[in-house]
């Protein structure tokens, strides 16, 4: 009977060292999880920036649009077909700089988020090729640390039973 108890206790001892490492494998695993949660974050927020910015920039070129059309149609109206021409040819050419300007104002900034969402993605894989490695690593590292637990269970119930 007190063998068993020695024994139990022996088991008890070993098993709760097993479990407080299995817990903090846990916690770690917990850790990796809300990591990879927040670049989720972080990848919502650009892809929404990067839609926003695409959602001006459309507007802009549209307003711009409709402002040349407008102006077009007004001096259609005038009915001076010479001054027309000539004030069309001018239009043409504020357009093709409104364009050009437009295009070096957004470009930067267009540039800009996809460097950041690349840059995200790059930094996502990583983290989550060396999350799949840790978590390899434990998984083995627990396997062998329970396979020496096991050894050093039953040489510490034989060093025990010697004793009796």
């Amino acid at each position: 009977m007190a063998k068993e108890q020695i024994a139990k206790g022996v088991d008890l001892v070993w098993d709760s060292w097993i479990n407080s490492l299995k817990t903090i494998e846990k916690v770690q695993e917990d850790f990796e999880k809300r990591a990879l949660q927040a670049f989720n974050v972080q990848k919502e927020f650009i892809e929404s920036s990067v839609s926003a910015l695409n959602a001006i920039e459309e507007e802009a070129k549209k307003a711009s649009k409709e402002w040349q059309e407008r102006l077009e149609n007004s001096l259609q109206n005038l009915g001076k077909e010479g001054q027309f021409i000539e004030i069309s040819k001018w239009l043409e050419s504020v357009q093709e700089i409104t364009e050009k300007a437009q295009n070096l104002a957004w470009k930067p900034n267009n540039a800009l988020l996809d460097l950041f969402a690349n840059a995200q993605k790059q930094i996502e894989i990583t983290l989550q090729q060396a999350i799949e490695q840790q978590k390899q690593e434990r998984i083995e590292t627990i396997s062998k640390i329970e396979e020496i637990a096991s050894q050093l269970k039953e040489t510490h119930k034989k060093l025990l039973a010697v004793a009796d």
